[in-house]
């Protein structure tokens, strides 16, 4: 953040769930020059209490990365932030699509990965077709509820669900073909934070 905030535009996708506008809050403090939030859910109570506290000017959009709506009433930013949003998504390659139009010079994108599937380079594993048993392989190790892991998968969650289990080589690749150049990634257990740049074409 500290790297790459200060004097460029800055968008979170996904801004509220856990975070209460955390990182766009972070991001106006480092010297974005303008700062927006999006997300499916409403403004929480904490975000209007800090926003208010901080006499902030972060723009808050409510609506679906995925509706062209909302993505024009965003617009375009220099850097774009997006952190844990990917394996909600049940398209990902449309989601990388939408991130790609509103980013100018830089996309931010943190998600949770799976390992490597030996002699499969580029494998995904779609959640909602596991059974019972096939879901267990996947557990946390921690107590965190995971909607389509923890639990049977359930259409009334939509984003709630974790959709896909992401390999790093198949981030990369689905990365590159919605037209981003990966600069720079960051692993942590089973998270990855990649840095990538829109491509020309």
């Amino acid at each position: 953040m500290r790297r790459h905030a200060p004097g460029r535009s800055f968008a979170d996708v996904g801004c509220m769930w856990n975070i209460d506008g955390g990182i766009a809050f972070l991001a106006e403090e480092c010297g974005a020059t303008a700062v927006t939030g999006l997300d499916v859910m409403g403004p929480t109570p904490a975000y209007e209490a800090e926003h208010q506290r901080r006499s902030s000017a972060v723009r808050f959009v409510r609506g679906d990365l995925h509706d062209p709506g909302a993505i024009a009433e965003v617009g375009n930013h220099d850097v774009v932030w997006c952190a844990g949003v990917l394996y909600h998504a049940p398209h990902p390659v449309l989601t990388l699509e939408r991130l790609r139009s509103i980013t100018r010079e830089l996309l931010i994108l943190g998600t949770a990965t799976i390992p490597e599937v030996p002699g499969l380079e580029g494998a995904c594993v779609f959640y909602p077709a596991l059974s019972d048993t096939g879901r267990q392989v996947y557990e946390p190790v921690d107590s965190v509820l995971r909607h389509g892991i923890s639990t049977p998968f359930d259409p009334g969650q939509e984003y709630g669900n974790w959709w896909w289990g992401i390999t790093p080589s198949a981030l990369r690749g689905l990365l590159e073909a919605t037209g981003f150049e990966v600069i720079e990634t960051l692993d942590h257990h089973f998270h990855r934070t990649v840095l990538a740049r829109p491509v020309a074409g």
